[in-house]
């Protein structure tokens, strides 16, 4: 009776250790870049919620694309360690006239990312003294 209860304990103790480790897994989102479409809201203290520039993020082949303004782009990243290296960036050369100081903006503030935190509804790409200096939101 004793074993029953011996091993009814370690299977209750060793269940409680994988859900804290799952737990954990789960609050640690800056790990790795999560599949999402994204609306960029914010690039420094700027509010752009209005201006339609897009982010989608693509693990399985290491990118990060969309809508900067004007053009499309495609950056294809590397994660070492927790730190996220864009290269640099691709796009159309396309020229607008009312929308190429936003998209200077987006590519100038890419060009410092090195770290990421995200989640199911938002992406904040930061620098690497850990200032957020973009910052986008699930696209619906």
């Amino acid at each position: 009776m004793k074993r029953i209860i011996s091993a009814n304990l370690h299977l209750i103790l060793f269940g409680f250790v994988v859900m804290l480790g799952s737990c954990k897994a789960q609050k640690m989102t800056s790990d790795q870049l999560m599949t999402q479409n994204y609306e960029i809201t914010q690039m420094g203290d700027r509010d752009i919620s209005d201006s339609k520039l897009t982010l989608k993020v693509n693990p399985e082949n290491s990118t990060i694309s969309g809508f900067s303004g004007c053009n499309n782009y495609t950056y294809s990243y590397k994660l070492d360690n927790k730190v996220v290296d864009l290269g640099y960036a691709r796009a159309t050369k396309m020229y607008c006239d009312d929308s190429m100081e936003l998209e200077n903006l987006f590519f100038q503030k890419m060009a410092s990312v090195t770290q990421f935190e995200n989640s199911k509804e938002a992406i904040h790409l930061k620098n690497k003294q850990g200032e957020i200096i973009i910052k986008a939101k699930k696209k619906d």
